[in-house]
Parts: structure tokens; C-alpha cells; sequence
């Protein structure tokens, strides 16, 4: 037997011995991010391309959407509240007074407090030509409303921030009077001035006065009622 018929089985064993080894070993991973994991490269990239097409139709079907609904909010009309004829009297009647810059908060209110606050105003400030002030400034106070607060005007009177804050304030209470008190009238409403009790008792000159310069103005408006 010669030397090349005795080395061919061991070279022929060793390959044998590596493929099996080769064979056993693990086999890498080789999908991408486009092959989807263990899915057919092709059938991932088709799944891909159908995944972009929904994301790009529902980003342009939303998008419309957004367009449509701003073009509806732009071409809706701001709806103007029609002037009643009590907003017609009131403002002709407080025009060119300091209180003419809370017409626009006075009229949000209940016709009735508006009512009362107009002609309340009237009596007490002259519809705010008389006013509290505080360091030199107006306290948006027309109704001689004296509640302790941090900011307290000339007079013991309660110094309000703004136009709007005062009516807030003064519409509320006037609201508790009206709604909780059953306060109806200029002559039940005279409490405004006397405190509670008085409004059954002998009046005075004063509270007389007060009486018949609210009704004045506040009969004129309680028509528009």
C-alpha cells in the first residue's frame, strides 16, 4: 500500500469532522430592519412599502380634517348679542359719565341688578363723578360699598382692581338681595344704605332722599324689565 492510500481517509475524516462541527453551530441572525425579522426579505419590503402607504394616507387624511375644521371656524360668524332696549337705555343714560366704561360688564347681568346698579350709581356717586380713591387713583367704587378688603379706599370704602371686578362684586351682592331677600323695590332696597332692619322702620330724611333718587332713575329702567 503506497502513502497517498493511506492519507486520504484521514484527510477525508477531518473534512467530515468540520462540516459536522460547521453544521451544529449556530447560524446568525441575518435579517436587517427591512427583512421584518424572520420574514422573506421580498415580503418584508412589500410589508413595509403597504405600512408607508397607511401612515402617509392617515397623515393627509387628518391633515384635511384640521384644515377642514379650522376653514369652519374662520367662516363662522361671531354672533353679536342684539341690544335689548333696556342695553339702548342705559347706555344713552350713563353716556359721558366715568361709569360708561362698565356699561359692557353691567349689561352681562340680570336685567334687574342692572337695573339697581345703574340707579344705585346714580344716588351714591353720581354715576362716578363722586368716587373713592387710593393713593390718587379711582377705585372703580360708584356705589358707596364699604366690605373690609386689603385695598380700602378714601372713605372706608372698598377699593376694586378694575371696571370689571367692581360690577362682579356689586352685581353679586345685589343678586343675593334680589334673589334670597325678595328685594324688589328702591324702597326695599333701601338697606343698601341703612343696613338690615331698617327697611321696616321709620325712615329718615336721608333714607327718604335715597329712597326717591334710586326710584327715579331705577323706574325708568323697570319698564324695560
Amino acid at each position: 500500500m503506497n502513502k497517498k492510500n493511506k492519507t486520504k481517509p484521514v484527510v477525508h475524516e477531518r473534512q467530515v469532522k468540520n462540516k459536522i462541527k460547521s453544521a451544529n453551530k449556530p447560524k446568525k441572525n441575518k435579517a436587517g430592519v427591512l427583512t421584518l425579522g424572520n420574514i422573506n426579505p421580498d415580503r418584508s419590503r412589500i410589508l413595509m412599502l403597504i405600512i408607508s402607504i397607511i401612515f402617509v394616507t392617515t397623515a393627509m387624511t387628518m391633515t384635511q380634517a384640521i384644515e377642514k375644521n379650522i376653514e369652519k371656524n374662520i367662516q363662522q360668524p361671531v354672533k353679536v348679542k342684539t341690544a335689548t332696549p333696556l342695553d339702548l337705555e342705559i347706555k344713552q343714560m350713563v353716556a359721558g359719565y366715568p361709569i360708561e366704561k362698565m356699561v359692557p360688564y353691567i349689561l352681562q347681568q340680570d336685567p334687574k341688578t342692572a337695573a339697581f346698579l345703574v340707579a344705585i350709581a346714580k344716588k351714591e356717586s353720581a354715576w362716578g363723578k363722586r368716587h373713592p380713591v387710593l393713593a390718587g387713583q379711582d377705585c372703580y367704587n360708584y356705589w358707596g360699598f364699604r366690605l373690609k378688603a386689603e385695598r380700602m379706599g378714601s372713605g372706608g370704602h372698598t377699593c376694586f382692581d378694575s371696571p370689571e371686578q367692581a360690577v362682579s362684586v356689586i352685581a353679586q351682592r345685589i343678586d343675593e338681595l334680589v334673589a334670597e331677600e325678595k328685594v324688589d323695590t328702591p324702597k326695599e332696597m333701601v338697606i343698601w344704605k341703612c343696613g338690615y332692619g331698617c327697611q321696616d322702620a321709620t325712615k329718615t330724611v336721608a333714607e327718604k332722599k335715597w329712597i326717591s333718587d334710586v326710584d327715579l332713575y331705577y323706574s325708568k329702567l323697570e319698564r324695560y324689565l
